[in-house]
């Protein structure tokens, strides 16, 4: 499974990591603090993606939104799902992209428990 994980604050990066790297130990996760950067990453690796986790207040020339839909744009197959402590982007924009949605703050179990079956492959 490969997870970019885009979030510029330090606890919360080494949160999902923890809860990551125990749930998934073969786990290829890629943190990242701008989103630029990340992008950077993305562009050589997009088709082994399997799950983009995105903040949406991030470092950067785009916010974790713009992201999402460049994402889109770009056709990357894998789940996305963005996640702020402040307002919820339009529920219309969360369906169109295909995103899911995790208000901050979260419980990485919840996260978790509702991500990973999306990723897994159904036995």
């Amino acid at each position: 499974m490969h997870i970019v994980h885009l979030e510029d604050e330090s606890p919360l990066r080494e949160i999902l990591r923890v809860a990551l790297v125990a749930a998934v130990p073969d786990a290829n996760l890629q943190q990242f603090i701008n989103s630029d950067k990340a992008m950077a990453y993305v562009d050589e690796h997009m088709d082994d993606i399997d799950l983009y986790i995105l903040d949406i207040r991030v470092p950067g020339s785009m916010d974790g939104m713009e992201f999402a839909r460049k994402l889109r744009e770009r056709k990357a197959k894998g789940i996305v799902a963005v996640t702020s402590a402040y307002r919820a982007p339009d529920r219309t924009e969360l369906d169109i992209l295909k995103l899911e949605w995790f208000a901050k703050p979260w419980h990485i179990m919840e996260v978790l428990d509702k991500l990973l079956p999306m990723i897994r492959p159904q036995s």
